[in-house]
This record gives C-alpha cells, sequence and structure tokens, in this order.
C-alpha cells in the first residue's frame, strides 16, 4: 500500500492545535476543530462567543494576527 503524504495546508495548521486561541479578521476566536472540506482542502471551526464557523486552510491563514 501506497503512503498518503499529507497535504501542506493540514500540516501548516498543525501550529493551531483545538483549543488554541486566534485572532481572525480582528476578533478573538478559538480553534474548535481542523477538518476537511468536500473539495479536500484543509479547514478549522472557530468559535467566538455564540458564534461558530467554518473558514478553509488558506483563508484562515490569511487572516489570523
Amino acid at each position: 500500500m501506497e503512503r498518503i503524504e499529507p497535504q501542506s495546508d493540514h500540516e501548516k495548521l498543525k501550529r493551531f492545535p483545538p483549543s488554541c486561541p486566534v485572532t481572525f479578521g480582528g476578533k478573538p476566536y478559538v480553534v474548535q476543530q481542523h477538518t476537511t472540506l468536500a473539495s479536500g482542502e484543509a479547514a478549522v471551526v472557530l468559535l467566538g462567543g455564540q458564534e461558530q464557523f467554518l473558514v478553509g486552510a488558506n483563508e484562515f491563514l490569511a487572516g489570523i494576527t
């Protein structure tokens, strides 16, 4: 069986494990979990107060400060 290499986006998200606080779009959030979109793109679920949403890895990595 051939080994599947992880995508670089998934590797980059390892710096932000679940429960890690981040600032995305100027607002504080907590990384709730990592997931994969139907397209195969890595993504994270962010939680901030009563707001919870899914954002693709490229957008997430570009928008964090």
